[in-house]
């Protein structure tokens, strides 16, 4: 009987221990190293799909079902590809002659409507949802305002780029501390294994349903509670991710609009309706306001301040017929320049927030479950001899 205790008991603190170390934490094999590309599915390289990389199933069968998301799909990254590359072939294509929908067909095996609008599923498998998003309104956009299709593409590639190049940056920032987090939750084990190299029995003591048997789970709660706890400070960190398309992009719409000869009021309508979602209907309300004589900051009143830089960048060009092309690209880099100085102080001020879980949690954890089993193992030993 006690040794069936002994192994519930190592069988239990293995368990906890890896659940603390390993859940939500790290990435997949396939995320490490990569998926395949749009090459390897043009040429049907790919399991589950065709030449021009179009997926093929069983007949009746549903495509979108047993197909699980990455977490790279999920986060908005791009999946299939780099989005630089595929845009690119696009463009390719595009130049050489071929229609919007040939073109995505061939070299990403997208299908497009009529008009060569990509559909937004299939380009949300081979780019990711987020980068779908974006390419899909710049598509929009230039058919609306009869923008050169594949000048809007690179451009909006290269925004992406930028944006994709800001988030590696931020989760750069955050590994460490993340890191340092998951590996002090090792400490109690450690202590248990230390004291096992000394001659004690941490496992029969913490298993007497006495005082060790107390302190173990005491500190497998704290354990549990600090995991939680330092989860919730890292995400804190990370921020909420907007939906949308990101303002990076809409400035760059914006932009490619007016550069075609619209107005400020015909571009925010245009491309209020390529992005759609929660900033369409405010571009289009501003739109209006404007036409109909409204103020500059009357029109504005309702928008998020996420589009403040736009609204600054165009302030000139509506008050006093300023050429908004300069202001738009210092909007952008005010952006990154933002994001980049708050993505370092999220990742400073997280090192120092995790001092919290440690203080509280983790090292009170290392001693109820790593060394007080080994003192009371060791004392119990003296005792005896």
């Amino acid at each position: 009987m006690v040794r069936v205790v002994e192994s519930f008991g190592v069988g239990l603190l293995v368990a906890v221990g890896l659940w603390l170390v390993l859940a939500r934490g790290g990435r997949r094999v396939v995320e490490v190293l990569g998926r395949p590309g749009p090459h390897a599915r043009a040429a049907g390289l790919v399991p589950g799909t065709g030449p021009a990389g179009v997926a093929t199933h069983a007949p009746g069968a549903d495509p979108g079902v047993g197909t699980r998301p990455s977490r790279g799909e999920a986060a908005g990254r791009p999946a299939g590809g780099d989005v630089r590359v595929v845009v690119l072939q696009v463009v390719a294509l595009l130049k050489a002659g071929s229609p919007p929908g040939a073109a995505w067909s061939r070299a990403a095996g997208v299908s497009a409507d009529l008009a060569g609008v990509p559909d937004a599923d299939a380009l949300g498998r081979v780019l990711g949802p987020r980068h779908a998003e974006a390419v899909i309104a710049a598509t929009r956009l230039a058919l609306d305002v009869g923008a050169p299709l594949g000048r809007v593409l690179e451009q909006i590639a290269a925004t992406l780029v930028a944006e994709a190049e800001a988030r590696a940056e931020r989760d750069t920032a955050l590994a460490g501390p993340r890191t340092t987090g998951r590996l002090l939750m090792w400490l109690p084990v450690a202590g248990g294994f230390l004291g096992w190299v000394l001659g004690a029995d941490p496992v029969g003591t913490a298993t007497d349903a006495g005082i060790g048997t107390v302190a173990v789970g005491t500190g497998l709660v704290l354990l549990v509670v600090g995991r939680l706890w330092s989860d919730r400070l890292v995400a804190a960190a990370r921020g909420a991710e907007r939906s949308g398309v990101d303002v990076q992009v809409v400035l760059e719409l914006v932009a490619a609009a007016l550069r075609c000869g619209a107005g400020v009021p015909r571009a925010l309508q245009a491309v209020g309706a390529a992005v759609r979602g929660a900033d369409g209907p405010v571009l289009d309300r501003a739109a209006h306001a404007l036409v109909l004589g409204s103020a500059w900051e009357r029109a504005w009143a309702q928008a998020p301040v996420a589009l403040d830089p736009m609204v600054r960048a165009l302030r000139g060009a509506w008050m006093d017929g300023a050429a908004p092309g300069e202001a738009l690209r210092a909007a952008g880099a005010e952006v990154r320049h933002e994001r980049s100085a708050a993505t370092r102080t999220a990742a400073a001020r997280l090192g120092v927030r995790l001092v919290l879980p440690l203080g509280v949690c983790y090292l009170p954890a290392f001693v109820l479950v790593g060394l007080v089993p080994v003192l009371l193992a060791l004392g119990i030993d003296l005792l005896r001899g």
